[in-house]
């Protein structure tokens, strides 16, 4: 389950935070998050090694329509998943074992920020001097050793108001609906 903790308008000096109690609820947040995503939308995410920066990013291709499975791609910087019907393509990068921010814009990586799909970035605080100023910036959190499935999920959206308001309708109309008994 998703709760909600801070429901702001999700910008800087507001951001938007929810905890996540399991894998697959990070996963579902992904697909309401996707319903939100333009074409030529960025994602940064963050968070420590293991805090379901992927977990999410699988999420977003199935809300998206995405063909093929999704896992990291640590060592391959750059996976490319097409659109079906209907779709958006994303494109998952991880940016961890790269060599300086500018490696990314030197290989012309940037140009896919305006393809008409989803750049979603992990480790994306290593080149935020590059990403452009829509970047939707999340970071994930594991806020208790004792709940090790527990996730933080702090969201920051500039000119992304509208998209936050309406991402938590859905989510509070979801856990509205919630077997009370999960």
């Amino acid at each position: 389950m998703i709760r909600i903790l801070l429901s702001g308008s999700g910008g800087a000096a507001d951001p938007w935070i929810a905890l996540s109690e399991q894998p697959a609820d990070t996963e579902w947040f992904g697909t309401l998050l996707a319903e939100q995503l333009k074409a030529n939308a960025v994602v940064s995410l963050n968070g420590d090694l293991g805090a379901g920066k992927t977990a999410l990013t699988r999420g977003l291709a199935v809300g998206l329509g995405c063909r093929g499975a999704v896992a990291s791609p640590t060592f391959t910087l750059l996976m490319e998943h097409p659109a079906a019907a209907d779709g958006k393509a994303l494109y998952h990068f991880d940016v961890y074992r790269l060599e300086g921010a500018e490696a990314f814009v030197e290989s012309g990586l940037d140009e896919y920020f305006d393809m008409d799909g989803v750049c979603v970035i992990e480790w994306g605080e290593r080149i935020a001097r590059f990403l452009p100023l829509r970047s939707l910036r999340i970071c994930l959190t594991a806020p208790d050793p004792g709940q090790p499935s527990l996730r933080r999920i702090e969201l920051v959206w500039p000119d992304g108001s509208e998209q936050v308001r309406h991402l938590t309708q859905c989510v509070e109309e979801v856990i509205g609906h919630a077997d009370p008994g999960l």
